[in-house]
């Protein structure tokens, strides 16, 4: 029997590593976004920014298949979220990391 993807893919957390300007969704350094399975995990996760969804989903996607960022030269590679900040916005850019959880 063929295994669904949620059954195969790897948990990851998307970690925010740089906040520069003010991030109108509340994000701080240090703060993260825990995917296991299909679910964003409620109870692991500080704060959810859908805008960075956008940038980030290629490497989140990418870990929870199984590529090896570090085949990619993409290992510790800091994604940015949608929203430049100043002066082209008021708000602030957040950078990110995603990175491979240890499966529960």
């Amino acid at each position: 029997m063929t295994k669904r993807v949620a059954e195969v893919s790897n948990d990851v957390a998307i970690v925010a590593r740089k906040v520069e300007g003010y991030c109108s969704a509340g994000i701080k350094e240090g703060d993260k976004i825990v995917i296991r399975g299909p679910n964003v995990s409620l109870e692991e996760t500080d704060v959810i920014c859908g805008y960075a969804f956008s940038n980030v989903f290629p490497a989140v996607f990418a870990l929870r298949l199984g590529v090896n960022l570090r085949d990619l030269d993409l290992e510790g590679r800091l994604w940015q979220c949608v929203d430049p900040g100043p002066p082209h916005t008021p708000g602030g850019r957040v950078l990110f990391e995603v990175v491979p959880l240890e499966k529960k």
